[in-house]
């Protein structure tokens, strides 16, 4: 799902006539922990519900948790839980390949929320690496000019933009608390992803 979860809040606080700039609701304290309040952000009621925050509610009501009003808090709260899904999905990807996963980069719009990046890093306790933040056009501007014979293939190209493009690293925190929001995110998950 990723931020398109807290875009759809915003957009709702903002027409409630609330001050919800970008920089407040990115900028949750971390020193405090991961959220209380968690959801599972790939319920399909969330993909484009009439009001995002009825929804979120619902969620919460039906596995016990008090929904948070403050609009740092629901952000933080959704930047949680998405670290925490993103976590599980690596534990699946590396289950399916039987492969270990050694880290986890982060690339577009997402690279720049350094609290996701860094919540990321401490949920699934891989390093983060954030960037670059123009992925897309980055990596068509790579194969073009592989293709115009500036680089003699995609490897040469790949090692160029690491030399020269700035990254930011997330190591994770491994600490009793990420374990703990993991066991109470994966309580709520496994209630949204039975499998009949």
């Amino acid at each position: 799902m990723g931020v398109w979860i807290r875009e759809a809040c915003r957009k709702e606080w903002a027409a409630r006539g609330l001050d919800v700039d970008y920089e407040s609701l990115l900028a949750p304290d971390d020193s405090a922990g991961p959220s209380e309040t968690l959801i599972y952000p790939d319920d399909s009621r969330l993909f484009n519900p009439p009001s995002m925050l009825e929804a979120i509610a619902d969620q919460l009501l039906e596995t016990g948790q008090a929904a948070p009003t403050d609009p740092r808090e629901v952000t933080r709260m959704i930047l949680d839980s998405l670290a925490l899904r993103y976590a599980s999905v690596l534990r699946i990807i590396e289950s399916l390949t039987c492969q270990r996963i050694e880290g986890v980069q982060i690339v577009g719009g997402g690279s720049k929320n350094d609290y996701l990046n860094r919540a990321t890093a401490n949920a699934s306790g891989l390093p983060v690496l954030a960037g670059p933040e123009e992925a897309t056009v980055i990596g068509n501007v790579m194969v073009q000019a592989v293709a115009a014979g500036r680089f003699s293939s995609l490897a040469e190209a790949r090692r160029h933009l690491s030399k020269n493009i700035p990254m930011k690293n997330f190591e994770p925190n491994k600490s009793d608390v990420w374990r703990n929001a993991a066991d109470r995110y994966a309580a709520i998950e496994a209630r949204y992803t039975v499998v009949e």
